[in-house]
């Protein structure tokens, strides 16, 4: 018999289908079997790296003097949202009736260590075998049992995984205590929370926001010629000094539009025109997937990538999307017939899909390439039957990029005849006129001096001959709508075509000066900074420079959306429309950082090739593990010897869940109140306003334990309540609440998406699901980086209503993640990809039951009985499942029954 360890219960649910596995999906249920398979999951991180004060005690308190902490050997604990669960698969590991243990979480490096870290725990000895597919297909899935492979070949990728955890628990948690602890020693207690990932992003945008406040914008002057030849056609071109068009003075512009305006043509000097092949761009990756959609319809990174796992998981018309390849490999392009025979189905791909299903191509290494493929190959539609009416609007416009990308990679490369036209002012032709001074200049370089005529003004314009690839991308001839944030390969600037002109044509010409500034490095949008993260912060715009750089980017594409949203949720930025700004609270972080090597892309960037060198097996875990060590220890003296830190920017406080876990919500800082008991009118007051005089004390190491347990919290665990940075084990509410940076109406309209409520379950649910480390969804960057503090109590241990997580109440928003229990309510497990569903343990004056709970989301209302309505009266009523609003459920009043006569 067989064991199978699924990631999520979706996964696991899919595979026993295929196997042919039944069960009920009652309350209880923590596997599935038959007499050949037992199926069993997880969900997310069931184990976690251990605090460190179960190393050594005297690493409890926050103080210099007992940096670093270097664990001789890390441990495990089993983290707090599905203890539960993590008993049953530790159970099922343990039994003897299984041959063997088949390894199916996520085929990729978080999904190998979720695997390794359960089997680690249960102390399992089952020898190990691995499911590795790209799609949750039917088909792929039996090809994927049929090629099982023995656990041992993929030991290099847990290394890697193991790495990165153990890497990132070092210096995020040895950095936050060091930086922390010297700025309280300084005199004032800001909490700086420090991550190998996180940190040099935030970096990269502050420097960014630096660049755009020591800006000064700088007038200037071009010239613009408006022509006209003889038979009426008209263009435009611009004067060029060779390759500099700016004039640093409005004196200089006037003067050059007076000697031409006075001459009143131009002729033609040269004409040159070439025929250009553009290729199809490359299949998309992850990245470029997210930056892409972001570019064309303002989706978040973690909104792509929510509909991405949405294409692949829940309707399977897609290939796994968590990979940073855009090749395939030769046995998957074998196999291309299956997805262009599903394309050619649907009328929207009809054309293009079956002219490749009746001419069958021959993909280039621009499409196949073994040797660029890892874990797994470029996003692709599936073979699956697409149903476009089961999708959602935003699912849909992602599958369309997705199927036309794929569709014209097959296409032939579109061909555009350029041409490019020199036209000279004040000479006549022929008539001994100097060779032209073609030499380049510096592009962007101010003429400040007026420069001896001839003067000479450049058109250029382009025709489209073939559309090849284009006529699927649906890009007509006049070529995309132009994009601020545009790569080479994504978007063009259109250009108009040129008349038929030939060398020595006279041209009707007027000229005039158009008045320009200089405009600031622009801020960075959800797409420009992925590609930044892609390429450690080098500004690369180069394809294959690119390409040769994906090893040492800023995490992976599986993580960098979940870094951005662990930026938003701490208040170190915000999101303004589709730029990312950094607060004060994050530009404040930054400047506290004494070892510039701790905001260092390019350093993080290294060290994630080594992982993936790791994972090769071309590089030794021990070694990276050594090295780390050796950084942790240089970064502590560093910062020993450093001057202290300047004090925060006046009104910044530490993040949401380091300290009270007070978060910013629009124009309110909430703090969390007791459990159970609901705002008066004075706590909504100190809510709304708060105490702009109050300031965030971290505790000087001391803290309060409950029964003898470790006050420490990991990074997944946010505080119940704190009192000016003093921990308060009732969890009561401050005295006074610190104000938030001011934000502009545009911030606040960017952040009021979700409501104060909705914003409180997402720290909440910190605690109760993670997936522990910067890989895949979790990416709460620094393990265990917050000051001590009292242990959040376990709901269940205070009358809280529960669900089982293992009665898999689907979400009723997404369709696709499962309800838990959180600290204040039943949320979906899939809230760090974007899912926002919650309904709260205590709704319309009631504190509801796990029966209401399946009833509402079952049967979608609740019997009736007696609730409080907005008006504070109580009434005879039943709530109605809305997924649409927050808190999941409305309250609808029943009508009282007629007296009988």
């Amino acid at each position: 018999m067989q064991l199978v360890v699924a990631e999520k219960p979706s996964v696991a649910r899919e595979i026993a289908r295929v196997l042919g596995v039944r069960g009920g999906g009652g309350k209880g249920v923590t596997s599935l079997e038959n007499d050949r398979y037992a199926i069993t999951w997880c969900i997310g991180h069931l184990v976690e790296l251990e605090e460190p004060a179960a190393y050594n005690p005297a690493w409890k308190a926050w103080r210099l003097d007992r940096l670093p902490m270097l664990p001789e050997a890390f441990q495990l604990r089993p983290a707090r949202h599905a203890i539960a669960q993590l008993r049953a698969v530790s159970k099922l590991l343990r039994d003897r009736r299984f041959t063997h243990v088949i390894n199916a979480c996520d085929a990729g490096r978080e999904g190998e260590l979720i695997f390794r870290y359960v089997y680690q725990h249960a102390n399992s000895r089952l020898p190990m075998r691995r499911l590795w597919i790209s799609s949750l297909t039917d088909d792929a899935i039996r090809r994927g049992f049929a090629a099982l492979r023995a656990g041992h070949e993929y030991d290099a990728l847990a290394d890697a995984a193991r790495s990165r955890s153990e890497a990132d628990w070092l210096v995020g948690m040895n950095a936050t205590r060091a930086i922390t602890a010297h700025s309280r020693d300084a005199g004032h207690e800001a909490l700086y929370s420090i991550g190998r990932v996180q940190t040099p992003t935030l970096a990269m945008l502050v420097e960014r926001e630096r660049e755009i406040s020591a800006f000064v914008p700088r007038p200037y002057w071009e010239l613009d010629a408006a022509l006209t030849t003889t038979e009426g056609a008209t263009f435009t071109a611009r004067w060029r000094l060779g390759t500099a068009a700016r004039l640093a003075t409005a004196s200089l512009a006037e003067a050059i539009v007076a000697r031409d305006t006075a001459v009143g043509e131009a002729f033609v000097e040269r004409v040159r025109s070439r025929v250009v092949r553009e290729p199809a761009p490359q299949l998309f990756d992850l990245t470029s997937l997210q930056r892409t959609a972001n570019r064309r319809f303002g989706f978040t990174a973690s909104r792509t990538l929510e509909l991405a796992q949405a294409l692949y998981e829940r309707h399977k018309i897609v290939s796994y999307p968590r990979t940073d390849s855009r090749y395939l490999s030769r046995a998957v392009a074998d196999e291309l017939a299956a997805p262009f025979a599903a394309l050619a189905a649907v009328p929207e791909y009809a054309a293009f899909a079956r002219h490749l299903v009746d001419n069958p191509p021959r993909p280039n290494r621009r499409i196949v390439d073994d040797s660029k493929v890892s874990d797994h190959h470029a996003i692709i539609p599936t073979g699956n039957s697409i149903r476009l009416g089961a999708l959602d609007r935003d699912e849909a416009r992602l599958f369309d990029l997705i199927a036309r990308r794929f569709l014209g990679a097959f296409y032939p490369d579109a061909e555009l005849a350029v041409t490019e036209a020199w036209l000279q002012v004040g000479r006549a032709p022929g008539a001994g006129t100097p060779t032209p001074a073609f030499a380049a200049t510096d592009r962007e370089a101010f003429v400040d001096t007026l420069p001896p005529p001839p003067d000479r003004y450049l058109a250029r314009g382009r025709t489209r001959l073939v559309a090849g690839w284009q006529d699927v991308a649906g890009i007509g001839p006049e070529g995309p709508k132009p994009s601020p944030s545009a790569a080479p390969d994504e978007e063009r600037e259109p250009t108009a075509a040129l008349p038929p002109l030939v060398e020595g044509q006279r041209l009707a010409a007027i000229f005039k000066a158009v008045e320009k500034k200089t405009t600031p490095p622009p801020r960075y949008t959800d797409a420009t900074l992925l590609g930044a993260m892609e390429t450690a912060g080098k500004r690369v715009d180069d394809e294959t420079l690119r390409e040769a750089m994906r090893d040492t980017g800023l995490g992976t594409p599986a993580t960098r959306a979940a870094i951005i949203e662990t930026l938003l949720r701490r208040d170190y930025i915000v999101r303004d429309r589709q730029v990312l700004v950094p607060t004060p609270l994050g530009i404040g972080l930054i400047s506290a950082i004494p070892v510039p090597s701790l905001a260092s892309a390019e350093l993080t960037g290294t060290w994630e090739a080594r992982l993936a060198r790791i994972a090769r097996n071309e590089d030794s875990r021990a070694a990276f593990m050594a090295d780390i060590a050796r950084y942790v220890t240089d970064i502590i003296n560093a910062i020993r010897s450093a001057a202290p830190p300047p004090a925060p920017p006046p009104g910044s406080t530490a993040p949401v869940g380091w300290s009270g876990g007070k978060r910013r919500q629009g124009r309110a800082w909430e703090d969390r109140p007791r459990k159970g008991r609901r705002r008066g009118a004075a706590g909504r007051a100190r809510q709304e306003h708060g105490d702009r005089t109050a300031r965030t004390q971290p505790p000087r190491g001391a803290s309060r334990a409950r029964d003898g347990a470790v006050d420490e919290q990991p990074s997944n665990v946010t505080a119940r309540g704190t009192a000016n940075g003093r921990v308060t084990s009732t969890g009561r509410r401050p005295a006074s609440v610190p104000s938030p940076p001011p934000l502009s109406s545009g911030h606040r309209a960017s952040l009021g998406d979700l409501s104060v409520e909705s914003t409180q379950w997402l720290a909440d649910a910190v605690l109760r699901t993670s997936r522990h480390g910067e890989d895949e969804r979790s990416s709460i960057a620094e393990p265990h980086a917050s000051p001590p503090r009292a242990r959040a109590p376990d709901p269940t241990r205070r009358g809280a209503p529960t669900v089982d997580e293992d009665a898999l109440l689907t979400c009723p928003r997404c369709r696709q993640g499962t309800l838990i229990t959180g600290a204040r309510g039943w949320g979906c497990d899939r809230w760090r990809d974007g899912c926002r569903f919650v309904i709260w343990f205590d709704t319309a004056g009631r504190r509801l039951t796990s029966a209401q709970l399946r009833a509402l989301v079952n049967r979608g209302k609740t019997r009736k009985a007696s609730f409080v309505d907005a008006t504070g009266a109580t009434i005879d009523g039943r709530l109605v499942l809305d997924p649409a609003i927050d808190g999941g459920a409305r309250l609808e009043a029943t009508r009282p029954e007629r007296p009988r006569r």
